[in-house]
């Protein structure tokens, strides 16, 4: 109890002391995710207080330059990603083609981010009305007309990817009455 309440104060001094400091390091190198970068150079030094030297505030800067590499890093990975997949050819699938499960997918990736996300939340995370208006932080009666919605766009998205059973046969029309 009392080691946890010396830590506390510790960091709490390490916090007021450095803060601006740590945060005007990372301002000039990226103002963008300046307060990103000095809370996770903050939640490394509590983590790791025991490290901390009596001098911090070099530490410090050291930890808030490894996070902006590391983020720097990340970002350029993810530009590269970006740029390899846009270089990639798109492989459409023909409807006719189909089995069941690919005409689901189909159907899925046809429809707005939006219907599908509140889809997959009610059927493959297996989450109630309540539930997901949770995650998506709106009215549970918003959700049941989202999802009435999205189930509707979806059955109309599946029945148009849906080949006809026999394509070659044209439908039977109805041309006499009814024998009594």
């Amino acid at each position: 109890m009392a080691q946890d309440v010396a830590r506390e104060t510790r960091f709490g001094q390490l916090y007021e002391q450095h803060f601006e400091a740590v945060r005007r390091f990372v301002w000039r190198r990226g103002p963008l995710s300046a307060d990103d970068v000095t809370a996770e150079t903050f939640l490394v030094a509590w983590r790791r207080l025991d490290d901390v030297p009596a001098n911090a505030l070099p530490w410090l800067i050291a930890v808030a330059r490894n996070t902006l590499l590391n983020e720097r890093r990340r970002a350029r990975r993810q530009v590269a990603v970006s740029d390899r997949l846009a270089a990639e050819p798109v492989h459409v699938a023909d409807p006719s083609d189909a089995s069941g499960s690919d005409l689901v997918e189909i159907a899925l990736a046809a429809l707005a981010e939006r219907d599908r996300e509140v889809l997959l939340l009610s059927v493959w995370e297996d989450l109630n009305r309540d539930e997901i208006a949770q995650v998506l932080n709106c009215s549970k009666a918003n959700v049941s007309v989202r999802l009435h919605r999205a189930r509707r766009r979806f059955a109309e998205e599946l029945e148009r990817q849906t080949p006809p059973a026999n394509a070659q046969l044209r439908p039977a029309t109805f041309t006499g009455g009814f024998d009594a």
